[in-house]
């Protein structure tokens, strides 16, 4: 036994030295590599820790053994893997493997190791490192690129009232769709895909406009295609040359003659019901239009449409009579000083009733959307309903597209989303046709008026917090970098409401707020006393000798659960540009995760609502929602003009409490004046 011990001894002494002068060996720049923070335990979380050192030190080789060895022990990459006790760790051998392999130029299983990681994770470096190694596979010959990116770019030719113009953009490229750019500002974009299709909001001057967009492909081929879009904020010119002015006319018909003027062309121009103009668009239409008159008032109004949309009115009122009758001079001078003239008005209101006849052929009976109200979904719209026939139903179309599952019974009921996107002037139409065996055919034709709620308070958006991003040898001020960063991008999407270090001394004192801006856990816990509904808490690791990566949770507020882990890979912590890019990316991942959605209320029970989100919406549980009642327009009494619609105003709010298939149930928390009733048809918007 002595000599065993003796034996043992002297193994722990020779591996000691061994480790010894390997350390030194891995020594650069006054840096080892090959270390852990703590025991070396021979784990698989050893071999992944020691190895993520020797792959920041360039020691690749090294790298690839260990990494091999973490993987025989956990063959899957996480965010969490659990080491043992409740301790967790942030796990990537897959990709840090396809990183190493990068690097010693074996591009073939670096892509392998990087796919496998990108299979059980998502994750912006092993994207990153995926575009560098095809780049070399294609410089070297081994990935041949036979074309230039493909763009369908799809702009309005001209927009009326606002500066917001929407970009859609799908880009395709054999060899994998490197970066977009809108007018030289390049878009947020995950890795580089063969496919993938973009949004973006740009802001324009009013007139001519060009929009730019340039695709560039891994092998740098670049693609450009440029639209010009009209931006016209101002309507026709009407000028009348007769009548002038209110009038008293004996005869029966007046003439009324004049023009309207647009430079960017006048599309159509109608005096009441009549139509005058709708050919092809003219800067200047003349018109001289003989009109009846009936006994008493009469009222014309001269609408002018311009290319764009916007629309200019005006109200030729003339009295049919004798110009002397005390009637007539009456009505003359209550146009001319209406404040100095009181009339006593009276009515009544006339219904007709229409007896329903049921027809003995195929019946289409529409459930949703109610034709007569505006529909609030801002993304698609929900048709619903059944086809009643005396025999079976045999086919059955929406917008052209058939219903390839039909039962063949005597009564089928359909469901169809519809992109809004599809629609056009913010009215979409519907086409239902069904037939029955026999070919008896029943249609249904129908616009929907799409009019989704828009609210642009401050108060409406949703309120968040970005406390901290630290990790283990980290500097303080890359973390309050990117922490800053970030926040500035999020407020540029103009979608949050954040919480910035003042508020939060409202409800954290100072040292509170210190420990939650520099320890994440600490965060969590604070975190749900702050007024926000979610915060962001971000760990970041160094990677590579200039590399960071970021691990941002978005963390309920109520809950302290995690609701969703965003990424981002920033490949020189140096670089500006780098830095906004990668902090770009996480505020987009922030945005697509809570989606700003415009509805209404389906239906109430009680205190609980069921809304018209689903979960292809993208709406989360325990997120709020708006309740809005829509104000009466302004109108203009003397043409009946709309001079400013009604504003959508906030009555109450409600929390989601589950996310179902065909809508959403929410629960009221808040009203703004005690007495208010949430009711079906209601308008809401998420927060």
């Amino acid at each position: 036994m002595g000599r065993w011990f003796f034996a043992a001894l002297l193994a722990g002494a020779l591996a000691g030295g061994c480790a010894g002068s390997r350390d030194w060996a891995y020594e650069r720049d006054g840096v080892r590599y090959g270390v852990t923070d703590g025991v070396f335990r021979g784990r698989w979380w050893s071999y992944s820790e020691r190895g993520s050192s020797f792959l920041a030190g360039r020691f690749y080789e090294e790298a690839v053994r260990d990494f091999q060895v973490a993987l025989r022990g956990r063959a899957t990459d996480s965010w969490r893997a659990r080491t043992y006790g409740l301790h967790f760790v942030a796990y990537f051998p897959n990709r840090e493997l396809g990183v190493a392999y990068y690097h010693l130029d074996q591009l073939d299983e670096a892509e392998r190791c990087l796919l496998r990681s990108l299979s059980q994770i998502d994750t912006d470096r092993a994207h990153y490192y995926l575009k560098q190694v095809r780049k070399q596979q294609i410089a070297r010959g081994l990935l041949e690129d036979l074309e230039a990116p493909q763009i369908a770019v799809s702009v309005p030719e001209s927009v009326a009232g606002t500066q917001w113009v929407r970009v859609a953009i799908e880009a395709r490229d054999d060899v994998g769709v490197a970066g977009v750019a809108v007018n030289g500002r390049t878009l947020p974009q995950r890795g580089a895909p063969h496919a993938l299709a973009l949004e973006t909001e740009v802001a324009l001057e009013e007139g001519g406009n060009a929009i730019t967009v340039s695709v560039r492909d891994l092998a740098g081929k670049e693609t450009t295609e440029t639209r010009q879009i009209l931006v016209d904020m101002t309507g026709p010119t009407i000028g009348l040359f007769t009548p002038v002015d209110d009038m008293v006319a004996a005869a029966p018909v007046i003439r009324i003659r004049g023009a309207a003027v647009d430079r960017g062309g006048v599309a159509a121009l109608r005096i009441g019901d009549r139509t005058l103009h709708r050919d092809a668009p003219q800067a200047r239409v003349e018109f001289d239009q003989e009109m009846p008159l009936r006994p008493g008032e009469n009222l014309f109004v001269v609408s002018a449409t311009d290319t764009a949309g916007n629309e200019t009115r005006s109200a030729v009122r003339v009295f049919h009579g004798a110009p002397d009758a005390a009637e007539a001079r009456h009505w003359l001078l209550r146009q001319k000083h209406p404040d100095g003239v009181r009339v006593a008005h009276g009515g009544g209101a006339v219904m007709t009733l229409f007896a329903a006849i049921e027809a003995p052929g195929p019946q289409i009976r529409l459930k949703s959307p109610d034709p007569s109200r505006p529909y609030r979904h801002n993304r698609t719209l929900c048709v619903a309903g059944e086809v009643i026939t005396p025999d079976r139903v045999a086919a059955l179309t929406i917008n052209g597209a058939p219903f390839e599952d039909l039962v063949g019974a005597p009564r089928e009921s359909f469901n169809k989303r519809i992109p809004i996107a599809d629609a056009d002037a913010d009215r979409l139409p519907i086409d239902i046709h069904a037939e029955d065996v026999s070919g008896a055919q029943a249609t249904e034709h129908f616009e929907v008026e799409v009019r989704p709620v828009t609210l642009a308070s401050r108060e409406s958006r949703m309120p968040v917090a970005v406390l901290a991003f630290a990790g283990h040898g980290v500097d303080p001020a890359l973390g309050e970098l990117l922490r800053t960063t970030t926040e500035a991008e999020l407020v540029a999407q103009d979608r949050f409401r954040l919480l910035d270090r003042m508020r939060l001394q409202d409800v954290l004192t100072e040292q509170q707020l210190a420990d939650a801006l520099g320890d994440p856990a600490e965060a969590i816990r604070l975190g749900r006393i702050t007024p926000a509904h979610v915060f962001l808490v971000a760990d970041v690791f160094p990677r590579d000798q200039q590399g960071v990566e970021v691990k941002a949770r978005v963390i309920s507020t109520e809950t302290s659960e995690i609701a969703a882990t965003l990424d981002a890979f920033i490949d020189n912590r140096e670089s500006r540009e780098a830095m906004a890019q990668g902090c770009a990316s996480l505020a987009s991942q922030l945005g697509a995760l809570y989606p700003r959605l415009s509805g209404e209320i389906l239906s109430v029970r009680g205190e609980d609502m069921l809304l018209n989100w689903t979960r292809e919406d993208g709406v989360r549980e325990g997120s709020y929602c708006i309740v809005v009642q829509e104000e009466l327009p302004w109108v203009d009494e003397t043409t009946g003009e709309v001079i400013e619609p009604g504003e959508f105003v906030e009555i109450g709010r409600g929390r989601i409490t589950g996310v179902l298939q065909n809508g959403s149930r929410a629960r009221a928390v808040d009203r703004k004046e005690e007495g208010i009733r949430f009711e079906s048809g209601m308008p809401a918007v998420t927060m």
